[in-house]
């Protein structure tokens, strides 16, 4: 997102320090904090979805902040096996709540990421009740390598987006798994899309702002 309004930022990591950046819209107390694909497949919070999903919201007004997890770009220390990149998650959340007024927390996440971002909700609905978790967003969620049943019930209004031509993340596995969860997510189809949404990027910002619209 180079040329974009942003504030580069350290956040004080269980692991060390790690490096995120901040995209500020001004006088808006919503948050969107977004997690990155599997750090050991050369995911990074620069990652064309990651960065498509933090436009998308800052078209609607929500301030963005996006990091590496740890062992990734600048950020230190080593792959965490899951439990060490929801540490890094909560810990930007909790630098978040240092330096601002957050109103509402919106959570997201591609692939890898989607489970770490429902899973620090599913923990912040359990720890900080006052906090207000507007919006759960998942792209492609990995919900055959990651313990998801940690995670639910989901803890806030989600929604799933789903390629149908995914390479990396079985199509069936997701959608059987969405269908099953209770409180119910919505979920967005993409038949032509791969895993990484090559030409769907367009419609990728289209049906999130639709499916936000409720929120604003």
């Amino acid at each position: 997102m180079r040329g974009a309004n942003l504030e580069q930022i350290i956040i004080d990591g269980q692991a060390g320090a790690l490096q995120g950046v901040l995209h500020p819209s001004l006088g808006s107390g919503d948050f969107l904090i977004v997690c990155h694909p599997h750090p050991l497949f050369d995911g990074t919070m620069d990652n064309k979805v990651v960065t498509t999903v933090a436009r998308t919201y800052l078209d609607l007004g929500v301030n963005v902040l996006r990091f590496n997890f740890r062992g990734v770009g600048r950020s230190a220390g080593q792959y965490g096996e899951i439990s060490g990149e929801v540490q890094d998650c909560q810990s930007a959340v909790r630098w978040l709540l240092a330096h601002y007024d957050v109103q509402r927390l919106f959570l997201a996440g591609f692939s890898f990421g989607a489970y770490v971002a429902a899973k620090v909700a599913y923990e912040l609905k359990q720890d900080h009740a006052s906090l207000t978790l507007e919006h759960l967003l998942l792209v492609a969620p990995s919900v055959l390598n990651s313990p998801f049943e940690l995670a639910t019930p989901l803890a806030c209004p989600t929604t799933v987006l789903m390629g149908g031509q995914d390479e990396v993340v079985p199509y069936q596995e997701v959608s059987d798994w969405c269908d099953g969860l209770y409180p119910p997510a919505e979920f967005i189809d993409f038949p032509e899309a791969s895993h990484f949404f090559h030409g769907q990027l367009v419609r990728m910002k289209k049906e999130i702002k639709r499916s936000l619209a409720p929120h604003f």
